[in-house]
């Protein structure tokens, strides 16, 4: 028998379950449905060549990327954040060919936060990306990290020195018809004495005094501006007893915003060990605050006819070390060198040893590596690449052509492995709930029945 009790128990959970509903289920749709296209990660795919493994083209133990993958996501749906990438290597980087395409990728997915790490190249009288515009009326000395002493290289592996008073540094960096680059904010890496300079652009209306200091953590001074810029003119205006004028490099930055700022630093003929021995460097870079480290070297550890597997990953592991020092949170992603060859004679075997030997190394670590040598079929994709002109006329550089499938490739892999992460890992802005509020007046008096 159904009392009456009964019933407005029954009809009060019955309410009760239906308003439950009117609120969950609308979350369980949206956490049900696939990623939408505008949270899909889709870059230009790279050319097809029947040498290439496609299908092998991911990120191995992609997992360790997760801190990473979870920044980015935020900064792309929610709006906020910053992620700093730090890509080093050997000159397969220096002309920045590949990681323009990786920069540019990443900016225009997530949002662009500028520039990142540049180096006034021409006047150490080397090659330089296309992008940089650089001047000066002095002439320098330069050094480099593996040749020149180790205090004289500084972040981008590079640094030059001037004894000339009133000496200065022009940079400008060039637009193009996808994409103006400009900054407003500009971290200096200069010599770590007391000093004046002067900061003058077209933009800014007026010079400005930068004063450095001696004995203080990098970066030397940080300058930012009321309006975006696209180049600067810096001039040392101490005595010439205080020191010579040396830089290092600048880091061209956009404040107040969201996005991805990549940092490439690429310096010719460098490899593991050359890195790890400069303490000016390591001290520099912990200004960047790197959450991912992208490592690229191998092709010169190649050069050398007998490879120490057991010797070649203690390098690896004494460099992710390091990187740990400076940024503790960091994820470290190894890449493996394309092919080349030996003396212009044949595909170099040792290429394919070194990379082994990273591969290797990753995988006792579990640490996240892509391996563009296996991916590229080794010395037969090597001999493959010649014949498609993707190799240079050394035979182990590449043209840009080559640079650029490179630079496809590992954001594709990165990509998917964003893709995979957001879809298992979705973030949804839950509206904040409304409230209601009723007026009572009270001078009403309340009706009586």
């Amino acid at each position: 028998m159904i009392t009456r009790r009964h019933f407005v128990s029954t009809g009060s959970f019955l309410r009760f379950f239906l308003l439950l509903a009117a609120f969950v289920l609308p979350w369980q749709v949206i956490y049900a449905q696939e990623v939408p296209d505008s949270l899909k990660w889709v870059p230009a795919p790279p050319l097809h060549y029947d040498f290439v493994d496609y299908d092998a083209n991911l990120i191995t133990h992609v997992g360790r990327l997760d801190s990473v993958l979870k920044k980015l996501s935020k900064v792309k749906v929610q709006h906020k954040g910053r992620v700093n990438i730090i890509h080093i290597g050997d000159s397969h980087l220096q002309a920045d060919m590949m990681t323009s395409v990786l920069r540019n990728g990443f900016q225009d997915f997530f949002g662009d936060l500028g520039r990142g790490l540049v180096f006034p190249y021409q006047l150490a009288n080397t090659n330089a990306p296309r992008d940089l515009t650089v001047g000066s009326n002095a002439t320098w000395k330069s050094n480099r990290i593996g040749v020149s002493k180790a205090d004289k290289a500084g972040i981008c592996g590079f640094g030059i020195q001037c004894a000339k008073e009133n000496s200065s540094i022009r940079i400008k960096l060039k637009s193009t018809e996808d994409k103006t680059q400009c900054f407003n904010r500009m971290v200096f890496f200069l010599g770590d004495e007391n000093s004046s300079y002067r900061l003058t652009d077209s933009g800014m209306g007026s010079s400005v005094t930068l004063r450095t200091r001696s004995e203080i953590d990098t970066p030397s001074v940080v300058y930012e501006s009321d309006s975006m810029i696209s180049g600067f003119e810096l001039t040392k205006t101490d005595v010439r007893e205080n020191g010579d004028f040396s830089c290092y490099g600048v880091s061209l930055e956009k404040k107040d915003t969201c996005g991805v700022l990549y940092h490439t630093i690429g310096v010719n003929g460098a490899r593991f060990d050359q890195f790890l021995g400069n303490e000016v460097f390591w001290r520099q870079i912990k200004a960047l605050k790197g959450d991912l480290f992208i490592v690229s070297f191998g092709t010169n550890e190649a050069q050398n006819p007998t490879i120490n597997d057991a010797k070649q990953q203690a390098i690896c592991d004494s460099f992710v070390k390091r990187v740990h020092r400076v940024a503790p949170k960091a994820v470290v992603l190894f890449t493996t060198p394309a092919g080349s060859y030996l003396r212009q004679q044949k595909p170099n075997a040792n290429v394919q040893a070194v990379s082994r030997s990273i591969a290797h190394y990753c995988d006792y670590k579990e640490l996240a590596y892509w391996d563009l040598n296996a991916i590229t079929d080794g010395a037969t994709g090597a001999a493959a690449m010649k014949k498609f002109k993707l190799l240079g006329h050394d035979l182990v550089h590449y043209t840009q052509l080559g640079y650029e499938f490179q630079g496809l490739l590992l954001l594709n892999a990165l990509a998917n492995a964003y893709n995979q992460y957001y879809k298992k890992h979705p973030i949804v802005n839950k509206p904040k709930p409304k409230m209601v509020i009723e007026y009572i007046d009270k001078s009403k008096k309340p009706n009586r029945y």
